[in-house]
């Protein structure tokens, strides 16, 4: 394992904030990111179609993970439509990473809320990239389509998440679907939920952005007829793009008509301006 200099913990903060602009990238606080104590890279070779990506107290391990699915990651990059000059081979290289956290980072992260213990991740992600694949990024603004994620007239239908009576706990978000279309919710924000929504085959790649106006996580569930490759399992096309989507020949509804009768919320088409990542330059990793 390749040591990293100790980096401090600095809670994730998005540099504009109260600027009007929408699904900003994540940014350390200060400048300074936090780092991983050390960190393998190794090629994954072979690796198939699926891979993953998982936070533990004291570690980040992903298997077979594309290099393009660790930049969305890291950065929080919402869609494909907001990263500019992602070279075709990040798209197919995979990666191993096995990646250590100092103590005095898995203590300060058990302290901090849910969403922003994961930014920490994201954040050292960030580090490991600019370190091991030499990865030097800019950030611009462009106006694009985007959906925002608002509250129903009659309110939403989600259960508050309970607060662990062990605080020393990682409470981190917990989200975990199915290629079927079914989703279970727990601890999860609304700024987070919007992230997952957006950029999938439902919502068109476009960004989903939190207008609900909701604070603190939540419990439940999703059922819907995922959208796959333009079609829905059914075989009927929802029509992604549409603001009401025709009803699928499945038996679960589309993502829209899911959304607004399990949760209370509805998705709107908008324009917005959104940050976008520009990529300068990106390496092949270096070695351990």
């Amino acid at each position: 394992m390749r040591p990293f200099a100790q980096g401090r913990i600095a809670a994730a903060v998005f540099t504009l904030l109260g600027t009007g602009v929408h699904a900003q990238l994540l940014h350390p606080a200060a400048g300074a990111a936090p780092q991983f104590e050390v960190a393998t890279v190794k090629d994954a070779h072979g690796a198939g179609q699926t891979f993953s990506l998982m936070m533990k107290p004291d570690r980040f391990i992903a298997q077979g993970a594309p290099l393009d699915r660790l930049i969305r990651f890291a950065y929080d990059v919402k869609s494909d439509r907001q990263v500019v000059n992602m070279p075709g081979w990040a798209a197919t290289e995979r990666f191993d990473i096995d990646a250590k956290i100092g103590d005095a980072e898995v203590e300060s992260i058990k302290k901090l809320p849910p969403d922003q213990g994961f930014q920490e991740y994201r954040l050292m992600v960030q580090s490991l990239l600019a370190d091991r694949f030499q990865m030097r990024v800019r950030t611009e603004t462009q106006e694009i389509p985007v959906y925002a994620l608002v509250v129903m007239k009659n309110g939403p239908k989600l259960t508050p998440s309970a607060t662990l009576p062990d605080t020393h706990k990682l409470q981190l978000p917990q989200l975990h679907f199915t290629a079927a279309g079914d989703l279970k919710a727990a601890n999860v924000s609304m700024a987070f939920f919007a992230g997952w929504l957006s950029g999938r085959p439902d919502t068109g790649d476009r960004i989903v952005i939190d207008e609900t106006g909701l604070k603190g996580s939540y419990d439940f569930a999703l059922e819907w007829n995922p959208v796959l490759n333009g079609s829905t399992l059914g075989g009927a096309n929802s029509g992604p793009q549409q603001d009401s989507p025709e009803p699928t020949l499945g038996d679960k509804p589309p993502l829209f008509t899911a959304v607004q009768e399990q949760l209370g919320l509805k998705i709107e088409s908008r324009k917005a301006p959104v940050e976008v990542l520009v990529i300068d330059h990106l390496e092949q990793p270096s070695a351990n």
